[in-house]
């Protein structure tokens, strides 16, 4: 594994805060940004970061295939057709068990294969797959939490255990974020002793976009791009306020629309 890469462990102990929004986001900013980026789908419970980037039924193996030694890892990853920086490999259809650290070895191998300086990791609600992770790949943990009184019990209890357990840089991204809730931010950094790094605002156009597999960015009237930019160059080191550009609705999008299957096949990538 480069010593130089970033990894990114997309986590909450609670399923249904966004983690797979906030996951296929960040990868596309990052990749817009000038990284080559690997996202694998972690998600052993319940996939949807194939659905979100209009991957359905594209692609005939998966992180477990690369586990168990069946196929190299360049067979199991996708090149992301609108953006070439971007690549994708997924985690097996909802039921199949992998062993959270033969596939965390397995999304390194598919990072290492396409060269990426970073590798995004998308998972399930619960603490076990990060935990297991943490024995074989040292990364770097982002929370996702919604403002809700359960979520943000679930954010606190992850920074816990993570941080417990040797996780060194914990981030905050409070997802769905309305600015009526502007107020109780500073409460809810208190409440999880996390230090926030980014808000994604509910936006009802991202939503949309995200059940026709189109991510933010290629999404004219979503708001969401820039707040994921935002988060991209905060990880960057770059000093940049909260709210930074986002109380101006976009009105283009960054990158082409779902992808036609046909591109998406094509781009099989081939080392």
């Amino acid at each position: 594994m480069r010593a130089d890469r970033s990894v990114y462990l997309i986590t909450s102990c609670k399923g249904g805060v966004g983690k797979s929004t906030v996951a296929v986001n960040l990868a596309f900013a990052m990749a817009l940004t000038g990284d080559t980026v690997l996202l694998a789908d972690c998600d052993t419970k319940n996939r949807t970061a194939d659905l979100m980037l209009g991957y359905e039924g594209v692609g005939m193996f998966d992180l477990s295939d690369v586990a168990e030694e069946r196929v190299m890892p360049d067979e199991a990853i996708l090149r992301d057709p609108r953006c070439e920086l971007l690549y994708y490999c997924t985690t097996p259809p909802s039921g199949e068990v992998i062993d959270p650290s033969r596939a965390a070895r397995a999304a390194v191998r598919c990072a290492d294969a396409v060269g990426a300086d970073c590798l995004i990791v998308d998972t399930s609600g619960g603490i076990d797959f990060p935990l297991a992770m943490y024995r074989d790949v040292v990364y770097d943990a982002i929370i996702v939490s919604t403002m809700s009184t359960p979520a943000i019990r679930a954010a606190e209890r992850t920074g816990a255990e993570l941080s417990h357990h040797g996780v060194k840089n914990l981030r905050l991204i409070i997802n769905e974020f309305t600015y009526k809730d502007a107020s109780p931010i500073t409460e809810l950094i208190d409440e999880t002793r996390v230090p926030l790094l980014g808000v994604i605002p509910y936006d009802v156009a991202m939503r949309r976009g995200q059940e026709l597999g189109m991510p933010a960015a290629a999404v004219e009237e979503s708001v969401c791009p820039r707040a994921f930019y935002n988060i991209a160059m905060r990880l960057r080191g770059a000093d940049v306020p909260l709210f930074d550009g986002m109380h101006v609705r976009g009105k283009r999008r960054l990158i082409s629309s779902r992808p036609r299957q046909a591109d998406v096949s094509e781009n099989q990538i081939a080392i």
